[in-house]
């Protein structure tokens, strides 16, 4: 997206070099051709994204790229004609540094995207975008799943079959368990996608079964029938002629997890850098008020029930993390006369940028709870 953007821009000057400067023999100011390059890139790329010309899946095959980017700079072309004219000012610039501007613009971005879409199937013929797909379920319907997908060039990757109801192989795949075990399975391993293979005869078995399956981060999908189904799905997918329902989708998938990390990163980078004094200041501070530690540490739920430890400022005078927390109180006696100011103003927060930092939050997320509080409610909201 970045790279469309500062494409379209650049061959904004570079049609002005080529056109005006070379061939018109004319060098007029380039600030008016810079500003209008950078609106003209914006709402290009602001157009492709909205055509979903960046989604994984389109990245990564050829086919639609060209027209969604044609469109895109269609769309940006027009309203800049418009602008100029409802604002009277298309006469300053030249209309052959705009015809220029726009073909260098398409064949610059188009390169690009066969470039980006040649090394994306590279990655994907080593394996580096597979997904890995989790069938819940035995039988016919799961071995068509089996043998569609070891024919398939969609980069799948069938990791574990489960059921509860069978234990025998299937496909050559062994059954790893029931659904506890693949709840557990995808606790401790990456699922991209979770297949439930079984007859759709049974809608309450079959709501139920989504329900506790979406406690995992993996898209959830099912093979139909030529019976009704009253799940309304999200999606409907074609695996090599296999008809796939999406009934539950993950919370970020393709690029918004990567882009979301690398944001955590430097953000929270940033902000330890230019906090470094204060931090350090009430550390100090927290050391000389009671003794103890100055760095509180508690070990937590984060992303997909793995369990981190939780940094924070000590604003108490014991530091508890056992199977047994008690909550803090308005009136804690336990809470110190620096603590309840550090309390008041989340200055305790700020060394949970060091959790951002390791990857084990995120600066916009839910607030992770203590794991005793999290298995208390967890058995009285059951």
């Amino acid at each position: 997206m970045c790279v469309d953007g500062i494409a379209i821009f650049l061959a904004a000057l570079v049609a002005k070099w080529a056109y005006i400067v070379t061939v018109l023999q004319n060098n007029p100011d380039i600030g008016p051709y810079a500003a209008v390059g950078a609106v003209g890139a914006a709402i290009a790329v602001a157009a492709m994204y909205y055509q979903g010309l960046y989604d994984f899946e389109v990245l990564s095959e050829a086919r639609g790229q060209t027209k969604r980017i044609l469109l895109g700079l269609v769309v940006a072309a027009l309203f800049l004609i418009a602008a100029g004219y409802l604002l009277k000012i298309s006469e300053q610039y030249s209309r052959g540094w705009f015809i220029v501007w726009f073909a260098l613009s398409a064949f610059t971005v188009l390169a690009v995207h066969v470039i980006t879409t040649q090394v994306l199937r590279w990655l994907r013929a080593l394996g580096a975008f597979a997904r890995n797909i989790v069938i819940y379920g035995s039988g016919d319907i799961a071995e068509s799943i089996i043998r569609r997908v070891a024919m398939s060039s969609m980069n799948l990757r069938v990791v574990a079959v489960f059921d509860d109801l069978s234990r025998d192989q299937t496909a050559q795949v062994p059954v790893s368990g029931g659904l506890s075990d693949l709840i557990s399975f995808g606790q401790q391993r990456r699922i991209d996608e979770i297949l439930i293979a079984m007859p759709m005869t049974n809608e309450l078995q079959i709501a139920n079964l989504v329900e506790q399956l979406s406690l995992l981060p993996a898209d959830i999908r099912i093979c139909p029938s030529a019976t009704a189904f009253r799940i309304p799905p999200k999606k409907l997918l074609d695996y090599e002629g296999l008809a796939v329902l999406e009934l539950e989708r993950r919370p970020m998938d393709g690029w918004a997890p990567i882009v979301k990390n690398v944001e955590d990163k430097v953000l929270a980078s940033l902000l330890l850098v230019s906090l470094t004094p204060l931090l350090l200041l009430i550390a100090l501070v927290v050391k000389l008020d009671s003794r103890g530690p100055a760095i509180f540490k508690q070990r937590r739920h984060g992303f997909n029930h793995e369990v981190f430890n939780l940094y924070k400022f000590r604003t108490m005078y014991v530091a508890e993390d056992g199977p047994d927390i008690t909550q803090a109180t308005r009136k804690d006696p336990r809470v110190t006369r620096v603590g309840r100011f550090l309390r008041k103003t989340s200055l305790d927060e700020l060394p949970q940028l060091f959790n951002v930092l390791r990857g084990d939050m995120s600066l916009v997320g839910p607030r992770p709870h203590a794991l005793s509080h999290n298995e208390y409610y967890s058995t009285v909201l059951a």
